[in-house]
């Protein structure tokens, strides 16, 4: 008896060891739904030297992001969850949405309670969502990842925030808004144009003409005009109004936080003359109204930038820019929330998500997998602080990701190309609305009339082939009496004062 006995405990130890083995093995979240995912790979052959052994069972996060698929996409997963996996014990699988249909895919899966860990979701997407209750309250967790806290600069998680909750982490980078005067190098040098001071539509306008007579004279040649322009006119020309619908806003510096109408501002209104003015003279392409993006080289054009932007721009065009600001830098409520990564209401593993969004933010190492792939493969280090892409390499949205300011620069970019990003962005201006989220719930039909009528006016009145002085008091008019603009300006306001009484 006490031979079968021990027979019989030595054949439950056996048994007990075959099934803990069999556990170790099971690494994948189970919340694997959507064609179009990518998994990070096999992460047996991990070797974790911890004394917690995170990679016993590692959690894998889904991870929703924009942009098509990145060539090269498992190996660059795999490499890059072997690192997280042994640093932290969590891993990741990717599922893209390509560009066009990001925006109604994220609304879907969110109405749906579709199961994710994180989602990359920008402006309007994430306050709706936050309203829907999709994601996560993260305000008392990241006492948990305190190197992520301190590494985002407050006035980020202000931009954030919404009712005094912060429901995503906001990507450090060009966080604030600065937009450009953007020059050809060679006319700027041959012609002596001091674009160092020209940031007005008054300092712009005489260099406009002065180059229109060097384009009829045979002197300049690639093109007829001196301003062309694309259906938006001049890039970024609004920005430093904040509101629900471009003809309707607060200016970033009123300390009284006054709703108005945008394009009656003197300043808005100078910027529409001129070009107004500059299309009867011929100096703004005839056919403005009507493209969707204009021709690769031109002379000037407005930009939004940062500090060594010239290269890309550059690159863009064909031959070497030279820029300077005309507006900005600005952080704004939209500025902080082009890119943020939220984590879902829903998900099993929200303190896991939140530890992997600290790494990707904080570690170049991880910083540099995540946005350039495998070194040797898809980069190679140049040893001066600057990697060389390789073609056809793993090529993600970096910017939908994590903070610039641990990523090491594309070359020809300087080393120090997102150290001065970084210091100009110390330099902005905070608007008066920062902070601010604008609940959209009691006035989206009315909202929805007024984008409908904007859009029969803006391009023209964008690019100065309607005169100003006839087609704002139309539009305005139109606004108000089939719109429904006064309830959207009255909603809009309430909404501000009760915020500002919580500030």
């Amino acid at each position: 008896m006490k031979k079968f006995s021990k027979v019989m405990a030595l054949f439950l130890i056996f048994t007990l060891c075959i099934t803990s083995l069999a556990a170790c093995g099971k690494g994948k979240n189970t919340n694997n739904q959507n064609a179009g995912k990518v998994s990070g790979g096999d992460t047996a052959g991990t070797k974790d030297t911890s004394k917690d052994d995170k990679t016993k069972d590692p959690v894998i996060l889904k991870w929703i992001q924009i942009g098509g698929q990145p060539n090269n996409m498992d190996a660059a997963v795999k490499n890059m969850n072997e690192y997280s996996i042994g640093k932290i014990g969590v891993g990741v699988e990717f599922t893209y949405l390509d560009w066009g249909i990001w925006g109604d895919k994220v609304t879907a899966m969110i109405n749906s309670g579709e199961k994710f860990d994180i989602m990359f979701t920008n402006g309007d997407k994430y306050s709706s969502a936050v309203s829907l209750g999709a994601f996560a309250d993260i305000t008392d967790m990241l006492k948990d990842t305190p190197d992520l806290q301190k590494f985002v600069p407050e006035t980020l998680w202000s931009g954030a925030k919404i009712n005094s909750k912060i429901y995503g982490v906001p990507t450090y980078k060009d966080s604030s808004q600065t937009q450009y005067w953007v020059w050809d190098k060679e006319l700027v040098d041959k012609y002596k144009i001091d674009y160092e001071h020209i940031e007005t539509v008054d300092q712009l306008d005489p260099v406009l003409y002065k180059l229109q007579d060097e384009i009829k004279a045979g002197n300049i040649t690639g093109t007829d005009y001196a301003l062309t322009t694309a259906k938006d006119g001049i890039n970024g020309f609004l920005m430093n109004y904040e509101g629900p619908s471009a003809a309707l806003g607060v200016r970033f510096d009123d300390k009284n936080a006054q709703v108005v109408n945008v394009f009656e501002q003197q300043d808005i209104m100078d910027i529409l003359t001129h070009m107004h003015k500059w299309y009867k003279d011929g100096i703004v392409n005839p056919d403005a109204a009507t493209l969707d993006q204009g021709p690769a080289w031109v002379i000037v054009s407005s930009g939004q930038g940062f500090p060594g932007s010239d290269v890309d721009w550059g690159k863009g065009r064909g031959k070497d820019t030279v820029s300077h600001p005309f507006a900005g830098p600005l952080y704004s409520t939209g500025t902080i929330l082009g890119s943020v990564n939220a984590i879902s209401s829903n998900s099993d593993h929200k303190a896991e998500a939140l530890k992997y969004l600290e790494l990707c933010n904080t570690d170049p190492k991880m910083r540099n997998m995540l946005a350039y792939g495998i070194e040797g493969v898809d980069w190679t280090d140049n040893g001066d602080g600057t990697v060389t892409r390789t073609p056809d390499c793993y090529s993600p949205a970096a910017y939908s990701q994590a903070s610039f300011f641990t990523m090491s620069p594309v070359a020809p970019n300087s080393a120090d190309q997102w150290t001065k990003v970084q210091e100009w962005n110390e330099k902005a201006t905070s608007s008066v609305l920062l902070g601010f989220s604008f609940d959209r719930t009691n006035v989206e039909n009315e909202l929805a009339a007024c984008d409908l009528i904007l859009s029969r006016y803006k391009q023209e009145l964008y690019t100065g082939t309607s005169d100003p002085e006839e087609v704002v008091p139309k539009l305005y008019s139109e606004l108000t009496k089939n719109g429904g603009l006064e309830k959207i300006r009255t909603e809009y306001q309430n909404q501000i004062n009760e915020w500002l009484k919580t500030k």
